[in-house]
């Protein structure tokens, strides 16, 4: 029972911080629709920057799992791999309406300046999502499939920029083509 009530308040809490971000995002609100006590809350999170940490936490882990299910694949071309990653996001995205965007790219802008903890826990996630991308270009510019002078760390710091920046603008615009203009470019110019 007190897995079930954490973990409705860590999907509550997400879904209310991808609409709203960390600092509107009140304990009221996530308990109401949680339909839980408030006293439960402080049963699990020590405050709301805790809770905030626990929730980047398990979005986080959510997508590294989605990235490693795709960028991992031994079967499939590392290039193609990275072209499936993007497409499965643009995807998710499409079915949320183009909103929300990503939760560690939101509280990065919102929080690293805000939080040294929070800005230490976005670092981490980052380097994680890098690797993943690393690795993929690197194996890519082993095989011969990509032919380009910079290194594969470079690469993908540049991938998770602009595509953070598309992220961005497509909330704004509620249309995935900043994500598909991204796509375009990346795939016919600088990863062929």
């Amino acid at each position: 029972m007190q897995h079930v009530t954490k973990s409705k308040l860590i999907e509550s809490g997400l879904d209310i911080m991808r609409e709203k971000g960390f600092n509107h995002t009140g304990l009221q609100e996530v308990l109401a629709r949680a339909d839980v006590p408030k006293g439960s809350f402080y049963h699990f999170f020590t405050s709301k920057e805790d809770f905030g940490e626990q929730v980047l936490e398990h979005y986080a882990q959510m997508n590294q799992q989605m990235a490693e299910q795709i960028l991992l694949q031994d079967d499939v071309p590392p290039l193609q791999r990275m072209r499936q990653f993007f497409e499965q996001v643009i995807l998710m995205c499409q079915e949320g309406g183009c909103t929300g965007g990503c939760l560690i790219g939101n509280l990065s802008q919102e929080m690293a300046d805000q939080s040294p903890r929070f800005a230490q826990l976005l670092a981490r996630k980052w380097s994680q999502q890098r690797e993943l991308f690393r690795s993929n270009l690197e194996e890519a510019q082993t095989k011969g499939d990509l032919k380009t002078t910079s290194s594969a760390s470079d690469m993908a710091d540049y991938l998770i920029n602009g595509w953070q920046g598309a992220l961005m603008r497509m909330k704004v615009t509620h249309t995935s083509k900043p994500l598909e203009q991204f796509m375009d470019i990346t795939f016919s110019q600088l990863l062929a």
